[in-house]
């Protein structure tokens, strides 16, 4: 679905789904919040939402998809803090990228703490007196 004109919001239908391994809504112009139940797809892999005009926070439950490798939820208009993880979630997740938003707050040390297992690309909006506080950011915008 990425790289069309899509204006509408994406629906928040993916309860009950078991399979959905590669979800690419990025480079569009999708409106509203993000859908929480793909996140509770047991099989998602890859979740591109960049490039959008996403917006309210991201889900509390973003952390759930036990294979999840990519999240990019750059540049659209989310914004509050970013939830934490519990242990044990995310933990084959390499790249999270959240850039471009209005989110604010502390990263939270649960996702910092992925530093030291499988992440390597955690960006955000922390330069100089940017809204987001985080000191183990990879790249900061």
């Amino acid at each position: 679905m990425s790289n069309n004109s899509f204006t509408v919001s994406i629906r928040d239908n993916f309860t009950g789904w078991t399979t959905l391994d590669f979800a690419d809504f990025a480079h569009n112009s999708f409106s509203g919040p993000l859908p929480s139940s793909i996140f509770d797809v047991p099989t998602l892999r890859i979740a591109y939402f960049s490039e959008n005009g996403l917006t309210g926070e991201i889900p509390g439950n973003y952390g759930n998809p036990p294979l999840l490798r990519d999240l990019y939820l750059d540049n659209n208009d989310l914004r509050g803090e970013i939830p934490g993880i519990s242990t044990g979630q995310l933990t084959a997740l390499t790249e999270f990228l959240l850039q471009g938003n209005g989110l604010s707050g502390q990263m939270p040390d649960s996702v910092c703490a992925l530093s030291s297992e499988s992440l390597e690309d955690l960006w955000a909006d922390c330069l100089d007196d940017m809204p987001v506080d985080c000191d183990c950011c990879t790249e900061c915008f």
